[in-house]
């Protein structure tokens, strides 16, 4: 019995806090953006064949103009640069393209569930191992038995992209001192770079990696965990706010305004850093969908 695909809506877009939201808004240049969804979808039948159909879906749009669609450059779309798709006489594609709009619609029928396998797949770049999809089943028409597991494994996946910037955020304490230092640019009020250091690596930089790493540890990353990862995403603005308060406390006769507004350029400087964006913008691309299987 086929199941309906499963996939998160089309404009179903992660909300982030400011300053640290930079470095999650990967993959935009102003106030472009690009979405990519991907749905799968398989049925087997009762001989133990199978109709198997996946959709790519890639649009770029600009959200200061109420989503209206631009053009994709060809250096710019990853369906062409950096998906695979199966070919042979079984598959049938479909492969459109218009002005802000990129689809690519693949579907056949195959002797077995198992020769799904492989169907989606994404090349390896310069940081980032390949992604693929792998499919175990077991059919038993005469028995009427019928069991089917696909897994997808992202490496540049959301989640994956959030360990990444834990452990880049674990890497920038000195950065952040520093940027701290030059921001407030008063060294009467500017605690101890040791001070500083270790307030962003207790209050920000390692609860996000503990919290990010148990939700990473977790067997599936289901729409459960998709909005865990979002309120951890959300709870970066409190974790910094954390920051200013612990070193506020640090020098109690510096002005509240004055911390706040340091702490905030501190932040803002490190989600600016060039190598940090590159590094992210290279290991991540954002993938929305899910996959269904009968």
């Amino acid at each position: 019995m086929p199941l309906s695909p499963t996939s998160s809506p089309p404009n179903d877009r992660s909300r982030y806090p400011r300053s640290l939201a930079v470095l999650m808004l990967l993959g935009l240049q102003g106030c472009i953006e690009d979405r990519l969804t991907v749905e799968l979808f398989t049925q087997i039948h009762a001989d133990g064949t199978c109709t198997r159909r996946v959709e790519y879906r890639l649009e770029r749009v600009d959200t200061d103009k109420g989503d209206a669609r631009v053009a994709i450059p060809p250096a710019d779309d990853i369906l062409a640069a950096l998906h695979r798709f199966p070919s042979g006489d079984a598959w049938q594609v479909r492969d459109e393209a218009e002005t802000g709009l990129h689809v690519v619609v693949l579907e056949a029928t195959l002797p077995s569930p198992n020769d799904v396998g492989g169907d989606y797949f994404r090349v390896r770049t310069r940081r980032a191992p390949p992604a693929r999809n792998s499919v175990s089943a077991y059919v038993d028409p005469a028995h009427e038995y019928y069991e089917y597991q696909e897994v997808l494994r992202d490496p540049a996946s959301p989640i994956a992209g959030a360990r990444l910037l834990s452990r880049l955020l674990l890497k920038r304490e000195e950065a952040f001192a520093e940027a701290y230092a030059r921001a407030l640019d008063d060294p009467a009020f500017t605690p101890r770079e040791s001070e500083l250091r270790r307030a962003f690596r207790e209050r920000l930089a390692s609860p996000f990696a503990r919290e990010v790493g148990a939700l990473a540890e977790r067997p599936l990353f289901g729409p459960r965990e998709k909005r865990e990862l979002d309120a951890l995403h959300e709870g970066l603005e409190r974790k910094q706010e954390a920051v200013a308060a612990r070193v506020a406390a640090l020098r109690a006769d510096a002005a509240p305004e004055s911390v706040e507004q340091a702490t905030d350029a501190a932040i803002n400087r490190l989600a600016d850093a060039d190598a940090v964006l590159a590094a992210i913008d290279d290991f991540y691309v954002p993938l929305r969908g899910g996959a269904a299987a009968a």
